[in-house]
């Protein structure tokens, strides 16, 4: 899974939220599976110094948006570089989002409600299903179903479908919402014609997915920035354009 990165040195990857779910896959996925090409340098937890995370090479976090500005103040407060940063947070308010946007005019940040590389796929057969099955009489109806505790409906990841489904007019797709059992994230679209219809979707079975999205923006992060810095909010989009496309 390594060749198409290219990474020649170890990554130091610091971890802010260690303790969450979405943490403590983090750790499991850079232990098991990224190991030698990544280490896991410094983690915090609620409560600890968040000192220790400003001397790697990049910095993860599934915290919470006061977490990650918390680190910010630290880097001002100590007059270190914040390191680049993948943001997982979520629920951030307008005036928490422009203290994020601020800083990223020093430092890489990417941030994103969606790590799955399978479900920026997703996307992208989208891209080019869409506007062809539209033309063929086709209407889409989208279902995203997750576990009920999620509070948000519809979910991040259906609002970006219906953007990549209609830019103009996103509020426009037909969406369903479902919050029922333990289900960590299902997205499914189906195209219905006059006489048929056709399905296309995504079906997360563990979190996995999302902590390895993560890793591998991550790296990437940290890889441009040993080749070139660069500052400015970064998407999962261009990472996956990047690497994949």
């Amino acid at each position: 899974m390594w060749s198409c990165f290219g990474e020649t040195s170890v990554t130091q990857i610091g971890l802010l939220g260690a303790s969450g779910r979405m943490g403590q896959w983090v750790q499991r996925l850079i232990v098991n599976e990224y190991a030698p090409k990544a280490t896991l340098a410094a983690q915090a937890r609620a409560g600890d110094s968040l000192q220790p995370l400003l001397q790697t090479d990049v910095i993860i976090d599934f915290s919470g948006p006061e977490a990650v500005l918390d680190l910010i103040e630290t880097s001002k407060s100590s007059k270190k570089r914040l390191p680049p940063l993948v943001v997982g947070s979520t629920g951030w308010k307008p005036e928490q989002r422009k203290r994020l946007d601020q800083a990223a005019k020093k430092s890489a940040i990417l941030i994103s409600s969606n790590f799955s590389t399978g479900v920026l796929a997703l996307q992208e057969i989208l891209k080019t299903a869409g506007p062809l099955l539209k033309k063929l009489g086709y209407s889409p109806v989208l279902v995203e179903t997750h576990h009920r505790h999620k509070k948000d409906a519809p979910s991040g990841t259906a609002l970006t479908i219906q953007r990549t489904l209609e830019s103009k007019n996103p509020q426009t797709v037909q969406t369903h919402s479902v919050r029922s059992g333990e289900i960590i994230g299902d997205h499914e679209v189906s195209f219905y014609g006059p006489a048929d219809h056709l399905v296309v979707g995504h079906f997360a079975q563990d979190r996995s997915i999302f902590a390895r999205g993560a890793i591998d923006a991550s790296l990437w992060l940290a890889e441009r920035q040993r080749k070139k810095p660069m500052t400015g909010i970064q998407t999962m989009e261009n990472f996956f354009r990047e690497r994949f496309l």
